[in-house]
């Protein structure tokens, strides 16, 4: 009875009674929000600080790359790098032509099979076998065998050969310029730098000796990796000073780790004469990344990091607690702030990290080229927050007592005020996704009564209205699609109102229908018009089956263009097909209707402008000595026309 009494109370006596047990519980509340305030107020200041060391961060990453970047376009300038490759490609070339005895093979078998391989192993899938690695050309067999596998330094050492002994040419170079190569990437933090014959994709020369050495990236065993894909953009860029990166993936030449490659085009003068490839070293990053894992000065506290993700959402690095743990393991993570940041968002937020451990964290995208990392600085958020949930805990234990007090009676009230509300947010949520047929069934004799109907009138009323916009949205862009093209009609319904391109390549055909004069003196105009309607929309069909659009039909003129709004190739070609399928459809027609019928053609290739013309009667059109040219010159008023 007291329930029934409660629900047909007015919304004002009801909020008097919710006041009242707001009021008794307004010292619970100030304590708090003060207390959530100090925690957004403790939170905010640790965000801003992780905030400052990832832009910092990213900052000394960007500059890192960027200044060897630089430093590989100075190398490939750099004389002693042009003769280098310059001899070195000499004499791998004239390593083509040794004979190789062969006890070489069983040589680098045993290699491949006692050294490479079981180091290769804990990396790799797969059965392992000889013949998917051994190199192929003379030259890579002859340097692997003195190289590599005949080379008595230790496998990290093999670089401290300097000179075979074996009298070529090549070893005489590779004596005066392995030194050289040596101090360079050592005073760069390079891991290795290699050279690249851009004609055949050989690596004539590599300092550590790994076993890629004298191996072919166009069809060898690394002809897949992403140092294989670095060289084959380079080769295409055809610029002298583009340098290429790479993000770190997996190589098998380093058993397995994970590696990246800065690469450019070496040019003596204007002539390419072969690609620089280095590899890059992860200890500089890691250095740059945990300040010398000196994580306290940063403001980082006990747990707090930084670390980059690559788009493959693996760590960039050995992160603070695997260094802890002394594991070599590079960390695979997908967490919420790794995919934000990804997504080219940036912010601060409290999210599970790769451990699963909440964490607050500052994110942002970090794109440096074609290289798409996110950058995360982090700390745990039981550290931010010890003191805040220290009172926090508190607080809560001496207000439990007097909360259960009030809860039975606060189910009570919030159910006849929270039921006709969720009603109305239920209907609004349905409303926007698209429900237009929902309603809310509030039987109630109040204020939230007459809401509930008035919600029900407007939803039909909005029904009605919108299904007559609709209609009358797919009526005017069925118009707009016979007046323009579909991509302008695009342009024009994002509000682009002043139209007009430069198109530097199309193709024009302009075309005349000869003897409909002569045909039009012994048939009936309805005859007349009904057979142009026909041929005209042949022509038409043939037209949007070659690619071209049709521009303009006057008289008997028919003219089209392709290559205009969807840029093609091969657009003289379509154009020079679609003028002979015009042809055949009109010599169809002379045969099925007996008539006596030509077409004069011009066809012209070069630039237009395209562009809107007009407001209110508007139109897609297009000018331009092409098109004049194509309209005057290219149909000469000879007699008969040509078929």
């Amino acid at each position: 009875m007291q329930l029934l009494l409660f629900n047909r109370l007015t919304i004002k006596s009801k909020l008097i009674i919710i006041i009242l047990f707001a009021s008794i519980s307004s010292i619970l509340i100030i304590a708090y929000l003060g207390l959530q305030m100090g925690k957004r107020s403790l939170t905010q200041s640790v965000s801003n600080q992780l905030t400052s060391v990832r832009a910092a961060k990213s900052d000394e990453i960007k500059t890192y790359l960027q200044t060897l970047r630089n430093h590989l376009k100075t190398l490939c300038e750099d004389r002693m790098v042009i003769a280098a490759m310059v001899d070195l490609h000499q004499g791998f070339q004239e390593l083509n032509q040794k004979s190789i005895p062969p006890q070489w093979e069983q040589s680098l078998q045993n290699y491949y099979e006692k050294e490479f391989f079981p180091r290769i192993s804990d990396n790799v899938s797969g059965e392992l076998r000889f013949s998917n690695y051994s190199p192929v050309s003379q030259a890579a067999k002859y340097l692997q065998h003195y190289y590599v596998a005949g080379n008595v330094y230790p496998v990290e050492q093999k670089a401290q050969l300097l000179d075979a002994g074996d009298g070529s040419a090549y070893s005489r170079f590779h004596a005066q310029y392995q030194p050289l190569f040596q101090n360079l990437v050592q005073s760069m933090g390079y891991s290795n730098l290699l050279l690249i014959d851009h004609n055949t994709g050989d690596i004539i020369y590599s300092i550590r000796k790994e076993p890629d050495y004298g191996t072919n990236l166009n069809t060898g065993p690394y002809r897949t990796s992403h140092l294989a894909k670095l060289v084959a953009t380079v080769r295409q860029s055809f610029d002298p000073r583009t340098t290429q990166i790479t993000d770190f993936e997996a190589y098998r030449p380093v058993y397995g780790s994970q590696v990246a490659f800065i690469a450019g085009p070496i040019y003596d003068g204007s002539k390419l004469v072969g690609i620089l490839a280095v590899q890059l070293s992860v200890a500089e990053i890691n250095r740059i990344m945990t300040s010398n894992q000196n994580w306290m000065n940063e403001g980082l506290g006990k747990s707090g990091e930084a670390y980059l993700v690559s788009s493959d959402y693996r760590m960039r690095l050995r992160s603070r607690f695997a260094l802890a743990d002394k594991q070599n393991k590079i960390q695979t993570l997908e967490t919420e702030g790794a995919r934000k940041a990804l997504a080219g968002e940036t912010g601060t937020g409290i999210f599970k990290d790769y451990r699963g451990i909440s964490a607050l964290t500052a994110y942002a995208p970090l794109k440096i080229g074609d290289l798409n990392w996110a950058i995360l600085a982090q700390m745990d958020t039981a550290e931010v927050l010890t003191p805040i949930n220290n009172l926090q805990l508190w607080l809560l234990s001496t207000s439990t007592i007097l909360i259960v007090m009030f809860t039975f009676l606060s189910i009570i009230v919030s159910h006849f005020v929270n039921r006709p509300i969720a009603a109305i947010k239920e209907g609004i949520q349905q409303l926007q996704a698209g429900n237009y047929d929902t309603t809310v069934d509030i039987n109630a004799d109040d204020e939230f009564g007459e809401l509930g109907r008035a919600f029900n009138a407007m939803v039909i009323s909005l029904g009605e209205k919108l299904a007559e916009i609709e209609q009358k949205n797919r009526e005017n862009e069925a118009l707009m699609l016979n007046i323009v093209p579909f991509t302008i009609a695009q342009r024009l319904k994002q509000g682009e109102l002043l139209i007009a391109d430069h198109v530097k390549q199309v193709t024009i055909l302009y075309a005349r229908v000869v003897g409909i004069a002569e045909l039009s003196q012994r048939l009936p105009p309805a005859e007349v018009a009904q057979l142009l309607t026909h041929l005209f929309h042949e022509f038409d069909e043939a037209a949007e089956r070659f690619g071209l659009e049709r521009k303009s039909t006057i008289d008997t003129d028919y003219m089209a263009v392709c290559g205009l709004t969807i840029p093609r190739l091969d657009h003289v070609k379509r154009t020079v097909d679609f003028g002979v399928e015009m042809l055949n459809i009109l010599h169809r027609m002379e045969l099925r209707k007996d008539l006596v019928l030509g077409l004069r053609t011009g066809i012209h290739t070069g630039s237009v402008t395209a562009g809107i013309i007009g407001t209110k009667n508007f139109g897609y059109n297009i000018w331009g000595e092409s098109v004049y040219l194509n309209s005057e010159r290219m149909l000469p008023p000879h007699r008969n026309g040509w078929r």
